[in-house]
């Protein structure tokens, strides 16, 4: 366990306007005993390749900055990563909030991890929590700075998944996703302008996200009014 903490340093990009940075501070208690790294720099993808340059340990732990931890991931990420031989491993989430959207992107959450309460292979993004082997971003050339706003995490993914390597989605470890509700909507602008960027250079069954968000029947049933109104917001926010 020495070894592991000694070989790992935490990296948040920070970026966006009105995020919930509280929780850095919060989750630093769990996190003391590693190599902080923070960056404000503008731009996602430039923003993690300068993190993943000042990092100099064998595995980073990639942690958002409204993620708030009740527990200390590393060890229980590094377990699965051992165990599967894996390049990522990423936590699974549940969105807090007292908003009605954030009530349905919570459903939705609790939804993904009731199909997927084990472990499952990622395709997609997977960093908000997620403990990954240095060298192996380093392999595929880090992130791609023309991803300033979103999608740069799916595109990792991508060159991951193309060079062999495999990230895994482990929804028994929970953290909570502490979401900024005034700037809910606007970022979903910055996921369209990302998911364009995908569809432009990506095969389609790398990121199924990228040819629009479908209608999830199981949650229609738990949220007959207030999901058809959550996925009208949605479509609008992404134009």
């Amino acid at each position: 366990m020495g070894f592991m903490i000694c070989s790992c340093e935490v990296l948040t990009p920070v970026g966006g306007v009105g995020v919930p940075t509280v929780w850095m501070e919060r989750n630093k208690k769990w996190l003391c005993s590693y190599t902080w790294h923070t960056s404000s720099v503008k731009g996602v993808g430039v923003a993690r390749n300068e993190l993943l340059s000042k990092a100099g340990s064998p595995f980073v732990l990639w942690l958002d900055s409204d993620i708030e931890l009740e527990f200390d991931p590393v060890p229980a990420l590094f377990e699965v990563m051992q165990k599967f031989n894996v390049s990522g491993v990423c936590a699974g989430q549940l969105t807090v909030g007292d908003k009605w959207f954030l009530k349905v992107a919570a459903e939705m959450d609790r939804l993904e991890i009731e199909r997927h309460g084990g472990v499952k292979i990622v395709e997609a993004r997977a960093f908000q929590c997620a403990l990954y082997k240095r060298e192996d971003l380093l392999k595929i050339g880090g992130f791609d700075p023309a991803f300033d706003v979103a999608g740069e995490d799916n595109d990792v993914v991508r060159r991951m998944i193309a060079q062999g390597m495999l990230v895994l989605h482990c929804n028994k470890l929970i953290v909570k996703h502490h979401v900024n509700e005034q700037t809910y909507w606007r970022k979903f602008k910055g996921y369209h302008k990302g998911f364009s960027q995908l569809a432009a250079t990506m095969q389609d069954q790398y990121q199924p996200e990228t040819q629009g968000p479908a209608i999830d029947f199981s949650m229609l049933k738990r949220m007959p009014l207030k999901y058809p109104l959550y996925k009208l917001k949605e479509k609008f926010s992404l134009r």
